[in-house]
């Protein structure tokens, strides 16, 4: 073998060794990036892991949040229930203890019918006694006495529905026939305690979409309150009016002449248990109750006191048209 072969071998072997180097350089860094791969892949599936348990994590809370919101809820409406039944039973007692004070009038009222009838049955009585036998004359006095019936029947009645828990159905009511409802009950009062009462009612007859009977219940309370605010009054008169306004509104206004209300009061005289009367002689829940059942038909409730003296108690409700509508 020449010198020359022997060159050129050693340059081929030498080539082979590069080339073999290479390549093993080549398998070491496409290793190298397997496992890199590999480590990456795994350091993904691990954060993978991790998210799905953080994620179970919060789904669990978030299904303990529910059910204790969902117990929350169910507690929330319970306790609303069990405060709409308290005030539901404040209020019934509120119209008892005002039937109470009407005992006085309304035995009055219930007497004069008896009277009546007393008086017509007895005139009937001695004719068939005496044998003087009129047939026109003894229906006439029968029809009267069976009229007396009637009253009596018809204030015994209004008493009942005043005095029953007020139902929760809506309809058509007319305030003029509400006022007067209210007003039959406390006449016989007014005239015990010389009271003069200006009765203005709206023509129009306004109508609004409630509940007569609480309606009824704002009327007695707002002129019991005129009633005893005007006791040691000089003039003794109680206002009552209803108009219709402009923006399709009936407005109601309860005045007396008493000594009014002073300015910095006039905002807690809705408040409950707030009273300017003396120990014993108020609860100071009667305008509280007011005030509810007034928003509770969507209307508003003020009041106005001069200098010169009385208190106006204004009540507006949205007529029936726009009690509708809504």
């Amino acid at each position: 073998m020449t010198t020359a072969d022997s060159s050129d071998e050693r340059r081929l072997r030498g080539s082979a060794e590069i080339d073999s180097l290479q390549e093993i350089s080549r398998l070491e860094a496409h290793l190298q990036q397997d496992v890199e791969r590999r480590r990456a892949m795994v350091h993904i599936m691990g954060d993978l892991a991790e998210s799905n348990r953080r994620l179970n994590d919060q789904r669990r809370a978030m299904i303990h949040i529910m059910g204790d919101l969902r117990d929350t809820t169910e507690e929330i409406r319970r306790r609303e229930q069990e405060l709409r039944e308290k005030q539901e039973q404040l209020v019934q007692a509120a119209k008892l203890a005002t039937l109470g004070e009407l005992t006085t009038g309304v035995a009055h009222e219930l007497n004069n019918p008896l009277n009546n009838i007393g008086l017509f049955v007895g005139n009937v009585l001695d004719r068939i006694r005496l044998g003087r036998w009129d047939e026109a004359r003894i229906e006439h006095d029968l029809s009267l006495a069976m009229l007396q019936v009637e009253k009596a029947t018809e204030i015994i009645t209004h008493l009942r529905t005043f005095g029953r828990a007020a139902p929760v159905s809506r309809e058509s009511v007319s305030i003029n026939q509400v006022v007067e409802r209210a007003l039959s009950l406390l006449r016989e009062q007014f005239r015990l305690r010389l009271v003069e009462v200006d009765l203005q009612l709206a023509p129009e007859e306004p109508r609004v979409r409630g509940n007569a009977i609480q309606l009824e219940q704002v009327v007695m309370n707002l002129l019991t309150n005129a009633r005893d605010a005007i006791v040691d009054a000089p003039v003794t008169r109680v206002s009552i009016s209803s108009q219709i306004v402009e923006d399709d509104r009936v407005r109601l206004i309860v005045a007396d002449t008493g000594p009014g209300i002073p300015g910095e009061l006039q905002q807690r005289v809705f408040d409950p248990f707030y009273t300017t009367k003396d120990v014993g002689e108020g609860t100071g829940l009667g305008l509280s109750i007011v005030y509810g059942i007034v928003q509770d038909h969507e209307g508003t409730i003020t009041v106005e006191s001069p200098p010169s003296g009385g208190a106006s108690f204004i009540v507006e409700l949205p007529c029936e048209r726009e009690a509708q509508n809504d």
